[in-house]
């Protein structure tokens, strides 16, 4: 959720009275760090991922299955054993960290992954000591589990431990962090309305006509009543609703600026399957839903335009709106003005010498109110920090992120990868960070190009949220002219076996997107086509052979290449489809839409199972 924020935050009123002078600080430090960090080559491969775990109580006597807040007494345990423990190797060690939601614990490898076969093949592992470095501050029956979204979050009554005498508040749920207290508080007081965000329930055969969900969050004062609700649809009000979701997220280091935008532009357009295969949250508040994924619920949960910025501002949670690479095609902006823009921060940044394409991108999010900020960063301005910028960039969660080096001595470039669910299994989770890592390397070293329009992208984006979407759904894709004529005509690259993916039929052909399954685009459509386009798999298994990767390597590989290529076949269920399946068909299930607390507990204590089998 960003960089931490010391001293106490500004509130909502203090905010609005500095935030001229705080975005032009963000303005000029920014510039300040890109002329020291623009011409930073760093040629390692680096990269790493980050899982979100939900932290559940299974209680075997009365089979029902709460929230554990229990973030802080995690964190303070690891900290206090990291202490006074012996060095360990470096593969072997995590970091665990805070988020937003007490239910909620972060953790990420304790150093950046490296890029060779071997390093791959230790991701798993990484991923499995994760999970018992943090069960080990639990009870036996306590679990950190990677849950996108607990099903019973929201639901009337009490659904976390410990309990209280009322019922479960925003003030339970959230992390006793400033940083995330105030920012919450900010988000509701900028947006001068009560969250709304409505999920279609899944209509079974005993599902109730007329279906309301009445029941509210109890997050808000008087003054913000609860709205009346939407007929056949799930109810969410309230911030923790959203953000108490769970995801893994990937991030890779480029070799410089040029590679790490031409990158973070070939990302935006892999967000849409990618979310479709990662689907992994069919249950909102006890109920199915007629949609599988959280990110259109964290997007409007999270969402702090005010009544007039509906209908012309993207919220500060959503997919990308502008591609950054001074290579990108033409035609490939929106039809739409990009809004916030603030035409004096663009043209500072543009006399400061960044480009079009990157003042835009930066203007975009600089443009937006702050939402959280420290006086004493202000009144102690350091136009050589990153303070003021990195809060303010940090506080825009677009589906991919451009990540300038903060430090000549940290990582450095780097893209991150944002929209994949969470996966219910370590050798998922890590199949599909070791499948985007091996993509972004071909999309690097072969120069891929993937652009779609960014309008296309949008309406991918809301095609992936259906139900079913990675089997029933298309999405825009780039089926001809997306390599590079120049790298495949290079005689090593056809020797070394990339021929069939980079044939000169496919780099000739005159650039076009269509719609596409996730099959077609993940395993490539009629290979007797010519124009065909061969498959995000194929390309990554023609890579590996370009490489000089040893056989022995790449069937070592191969089960996680599998699981990206049984998803998109259907051959293997997303989360989302498999939940859906296990409420079905339980002996309990009324079909009637409603996933009571014994089937909840059975479904958790099912993935629970598969985790430690």
């Amino acid at each position: 959720m960003g960089p931490p924020v010391s001293g106490t935050p500004l509130s909502w009123q203090e905010l609005q009275q500095v935030a001229p002078i705080a975005r032009q600080g963000a303005v000029e430090q920014l510039l300040s760090l890109w002329k020291r960090q623009k011409d930073r080559s760093d040629l390692e491969p680096l990269w790493g991922d980050e899982i979100e775990y939900t932290l559940v109580s299974l209680d075997a006597d009365s089979s029902r299955a709460t929230l554990l807040l229990n973030q802080e007494d995690i964190l303070r345990k690891e900290e206090s054993q990291c202490s006074s423990a012996e060095e360990v190797e470096p593969w072997n060690e995590v970091k665990l960290q805070a988020e937003w939601a007490r239910h909620m614990v972060e953790a990420t490898p304790g150093e950046p992954y490296g890029g060779d076969v071997m390093d791959l093949l230790r991701v798993e592992g990484n991923m499995k000591r994760r999970r018992k470095l943090i069960g080990q501050f639990l009870s036996p029956d306590q679990h950190p589990v990677p849950l996108c979204v607990f099903p019973g979050l929201g639901e009337k009554g009490q659904f976390t431990l410990p309990e209280s005498p009322d019922e479960t508040s925003l003030e339970q749920i959230c992390c006793p962090i400033p940083r995330y207290i105030m920012m919450t508080q900010n988000l509701l007081a900028r947006r001068q309305r009560r969250v709304e965000s409505y999920i279609p329930v899944f209509r079974d055969e005993q599902t109730k006509t007329p279906f309301h969900d009445n029941s509210v969050s109890f997050e808000y004062p008087a003054e913000h009543p609860p709205g009346n609700g939407k007929e056949g649809h799930v109810h969410l009000d309230g911030i923790g609703l959203g953000v108490g979701n769970c995801c893994i997220q990937v991030t890779f280091q480029a070799p410089n600026e040029i590679e790490a935008r031409w990158l973070h532009d070939q990302m935006i357009a892999l967000g849409p399957v990618m979310l479709a295969l990662t689907a992994a949250t069919p249950i909102y508040k006890g109920y199915l839903v007629d949609t599988e994924v959280r990110w259109g619920r964290t997007s409007e949960c999270f969402d702090d335009r005010t009544p007039e910025e509906l209908a012309t501002t993207p919220p500060r949670y959503s997919w990308n709106r502008t591609y950054i690479s001074q290579e990108k095609p033409a035609n490939m902006e929106s039809k739409y003005p990009l809004t916030p823009m603030n035409e004096s921060v663009k043209q500072r940044l543009l006399d400061g010498g960044m480009d079009e394409p990157l003042a835009m991108h930066y203007a975009t999010i600089l443009s937006r109110d702050p939402i959280v900020l420290n006086r004493t960063d202000l009144e102690n301005f350091d136009l050589n920090g990153t303070g003021i910028f990195d809060v303010y960039y940090s506080t825009v969660w677009q589906h991919v992120r451009l990540k300038i080096p903060l430090t000549d001595d940290g990582p450095g470039w780097r893209v991150e990868f944002r929209p994949m669910e969470v996966q219910l299994t370590d050798f998922d989770n890590a199949a599909f960070a070791i499948f985007m890592y091996l993509l972004s390397r071909a999309i690097t070293d072969l120069h891929l190009n993937f652009y779609v329009p960014i309008d296309q992208l949008g309406d991918s984006m809301e095609r992936a949220q259906k139900r079913n979407a990675a089997l029933e759904e298309r999405f825009w894709f780039r089926r001809t002219g997306w390599s590079s004529a120049e790298q495949c005509e290079r005689p090593q690259r056809q020797r070394r076996g990339c021929v069939n993916c980079c044939s000169k039929s496919t780099a000739h052909a005159s650039p076009s997107c269509a719609l596409l399954t996730a099959d077609e685009i993940i395993n490539g459509e009629d290979p007797k086509d010519p124009s065909s386009f061969p498959g995000l798999v194929n390309i990554v298994r023609a890579y590996l052979q370009y490489n000089n990767t040893p056989m022995m390597e790449q069937k070592k590989i191969m089960p996680y290449l599998d699981v990206i290529s049984k998803r998109a076949s259907g051959e293997l269920p997303t989360p989302a489809q498999w939940m859906r399946s296990f409420v079905t068909g339980h002996e309990e299930y009324q079909r009637d839409s409603y996933v009571n607390e014994k089937i909840r507990y059975d479904l958790i204590q099912e993935i629970v199972r598969m985790e430690d089998s």
